[in-house]
């Protein structure tokens, strides 16, 4: 959609705009991206061949790649928009579909963060949840902490963090300010702010109707409000990401400036190949670096980022809680269910199990008791006298053991068992058996004598049928 004359009067100072060009580019549709998983290739199933995961089917297929993100790893642009609801894969988590241009934080932070690790990230503002398992996919975290305020998108949040699978990454739904109570907990924040949306009017034809001046202005102020609360959980030397998919130089550079004004923060300038076509920016007071995405510059859509790195505040100071209602349990049974290698430690709220890094069972118990957890962990499943009714979460993760039963579905297959439709299997066992596609894990099914039981979860359940 070709933007209004009033929006583009506003962008005549931004850095980096050219009229003709911008409006052309207006004029084309937005371009595709994916951003692959890696994790869950590494995990595929040894029975199958991970060669199957190109296959002329698939959508890493050559024939449907259209080159790959210059700035982030294992990302890739698509030649055109498949039916994604259609591809088992996107269900699966092996891949996650991602605007370009927001994929620059994990150029950004990878540079930034170098050979730290065990760091711990809040994503802020992580609904639906792109930036979270961008945050994820990075070595430098041992734990992740998706908020989202709204009530109404943690669902979404939900979904997407437990088909990425990872063990580290936790869903709160608390406003900013009561973070004031982890002041120094995180070693970097990511407050990818929201904004008018001026960036997304190629994908969104709603955002480039409803934008005006008063937005962007209400926007701002709102957007002030988060960094001020939002922040003060960030360590002394930890990083700040801000972000937004706005071109506002007031949603930009001069919240940028607000940041900067009482010396609490450091500009960190990332160096990028110019042949990228990323536009670097700088504020109007107090000259700190942002980086602007054009669609006529290149691949990806309108996007603003910058770095800071607090040079104030304190470090949090641990101490013991005990969360209520939780009780450390140790179940030999579970060694059928989960990887003996991995170094986890079980938890139990009423009947269902659930497992946390090791390394971050304090952290997650203070958490608890601090904020609202919508995700502590991965959910194993239900306790069931000596055993348990395992959960999707431990299907879509990479902890489950290699010991338990699978069954490969072709494509037909798995959309059937994606809609809960019922269909024929060709399995003799009995019991519990994890579907896979493609290698990669897709859910659960109970075999039983006469019947096969389907345990995908029903909300998740597609409608679409062709």
């Amino acid at each position: 959609m070709i933007p209004s004359e009033i929006f583009l009067s506003t962008m005549r100072d931004c850095a980096g705009f050219s009229l003709s060009a911008f409006v052309d580019a207006h004029a084309n549709d937005a371009v595709v991206s994916i951003r692959a998983n890696a994790s869950k290739f590494e995990y595929a199933s040894t029975a199958i061949e991970k060669s199957l995961l190109t296959s002329s089917d698939g959508i890493f297929a050559d024939e449907n790649l259209a080159g790959s993100v210059a700035w982030c790893e294992n990302a890739f642009y698509l030649k055109q928009r498949p039916s994604f609801t259609l591809d088992p894969l996107v269900h699966a988590g092996a891949y996650y579909v991602q605007e370009a241009s927001s994929m620059f934080i994990h150029y950004g932070l990878s540079t930034i963060l170098a050979e730290q690790r065990n760091l711990k990230a809040l994503d802020l503002c992580a609904a639906p949840g792109g930036k979270t398992t961008l945050l994820a996919s990075l070595p430098h975290f041992r734990l992740v902490l998706a908020n989202e305020i709204i009530q109404s998108r943690v669902q979404a949040l939900y979904e997407n963090v437990v088909k990425w699978g990872a063990s580290h990454v936790f869903v709160s739904n608390n406003d900013p300010e009561d973070f004031n109570k982890l002041e120094g907990f995180f070693d970097v924040a990511l407050i990818d702010a929201p904004c008018s949306g001026s960036g997304l009017f190629r994908k969104d034809s709603d955002a480039a109707r409803m934008w005006n001046p008063d937005l962007v202005d209400f926007c701002s102020s709102r957007q002030k409000r988060i960094l001020t609360d939002g922040t003060k959980a960030l360590a002394e030397n930890g990083v700040l990401v801000y972000s937004t998919c706005s071109y506002s130089i007031e949603e930009n550079e001069r919240n940028l400036d607000f940041l900067m004004r009482d010396g609490e923060y450091e500009s960190i300038q990332v160096s990028i190949d110019r042949s990228w076509g990323v536009v670097e920016t700088e504020s109007p007071v107090h000259h700190a670096f942002g980086y602007r995405f054009y669609p006529d510059k290149l691949s990806g859509e309108g996007f603003f980022c910058a770095f800071l790195r607090k040079r104030t505040g304190g470090y949090f100071t641990h101490h013991e809680v005990s969360p209520k209602k939780v009780v450390d349990t140790h179940f030999d049974f579970l060694s059928k269910w989960i990887n003996p290698a991995m170094e986890l430690t079980y938890t139990t709220y009423d009947k269902d199990v659930f497992v946390v890094d090791a390394i971050n069972k304090e952290d997650v118990q203070l958490l608890q008791r601090i904020l609202t957890i919508r995700k502590s962990g991965i959910r194993i499943g239900s306790l069931l006298r000596n055993d348990i009714i395992p959960d999707h979460e431990l299907a879509m993760s990479t902890l489950y053991s290699s010991e338990i039963r699978t069954f490969e579905l072709d494509k037909e297959q798995a959309l059937k068992y994606l809609r809960k439709d019922d269909f024929s299997y060709d399995i003799t066992e009995l019991g519990w058996i994890l579907l896979t596609y493609k290698g990669i894990t897709m859910g659960w099914i109970k075999s039983l004598s006469g019947r096969v039981n389907n345990y995908y979860p029903m909300k998740w359940r597609i409608l679409m049928r062709k």
